[in-house]
């Protein structure tokens, strides 16, 4: 297995992929996209099975990851996007981006993405509004995550400007990042998922559950790796593992949401 998160403070970008032109490699399989607990369990799942490839992750963001596959600088990728106009996750995403590509969709898992801050909550924290409180010190999501996308799109929508918010422009590239920082008291509040609250001890105030899917191109799913990966996703060991995440859901991980039966001719799979 190779992991690879990097230096939490350090900005990645594509340039700092080492890039093989050809996905097929027997060697691994590359993971570009958005940053989740579940991928490393995935990759802990893999490390110990019988499998002889690695997944090498790298956590960019759910918009780089679809850049990524487009470049054929990953075989699959993680993305959880709120489209508010369609009311639907990732789907008009990979519409837009992908929009010939021969690709799978499979849900990874369902979590709950809220507020975290203190555990005593000094600042009484409770919903979407308490964002523009004066005494808020935020940590952002790198830009083109989902969930900074989320709470870009909640700003807009509501008329508020982000200089109006102290700490927007300071980011972390994980959840758990976040969770860091405040813990620290670098920072008061963030937006991440409940499971990284919990593992620092903090306070936690749900704001939506969200879809979390894997992207595969088709090539990649050709592939006997995919098939060592698509058993874990539908074993029951997996989705038990998940479920003792605090806020996830395994009742959709391994369900087909969406494929191509041909080049820009979609199905969706009941």
């Amino acid at each position: 297995m190779a992991y690879l998160q990097g230096d939490p403070n350090k900005k990645h970008s594509s340039e700092n992929i080492e890039v093989h032109p050809n996905i097929p490699s027997k060697n691994f399989l590359r993971f570009v996209g958005s940053n989740d607990f579940t991928i490393e369990l995935l990759s802990q799942f893999l490390s110990y099975s019988a499998s002889n490839f690695e997944l090498e992750v790298y956590f960019k963001g759910s918009m780089e990851g679809l850049i990524a596959l487009y470049h054929r600088e990953a075989g699959i990728t993680g993305i959880h996007l709120w489209d508010e106009e369609s009311k639907e996750y990732n789907l008009p995403f990979i519409n837009r981006l992908l929009p010939y590509e021969d690709l799978t969709v499979i849900n990874l898992a369902q979590r709950v993405q809220g507020f975290i801050f203190d555990s005593e909550n000094p600042l009484s924290i409770n919903s979407w509004e308490d964002i523009t409180k004066k005494e808020i010190r935020l940590i952002n999501r790198q830009k083109g995550s989902g969930t900074r996308l989320r709470l870009d799109q909640y700003l807009f929508e509501h008329g508020i400007p982000s200089n109006q918010i102290q700490g927007y422009n300071n980011e972390e590239n994980t959840h758990l990042g976040v969770a860091l920082k405040i813990a620290n008291g670098e920072a008061n509040i963030g937006i991440g998922v409940q499971a990284a609250a919990q593992r620092m001890g903090l306070g936690f105030v749900p704001l939506f559950k969200e879809r979390f899917d894997l992207v595969i191109l088709r090539e990649t799913t050709s592939r006997p790796e995919w098939q060592k990966i698509l058993s874990i996703l539908n074993s029951t060991t997996f989705h038990k593992a998940i479920e003792q995440q605090k806020g996830y859901d395994a009742s959709l991980t391994g369900q087909i949401i969406f494929e191509t039966a041909n080049i820009n001719v979609h199905t969706r799979k009941k």
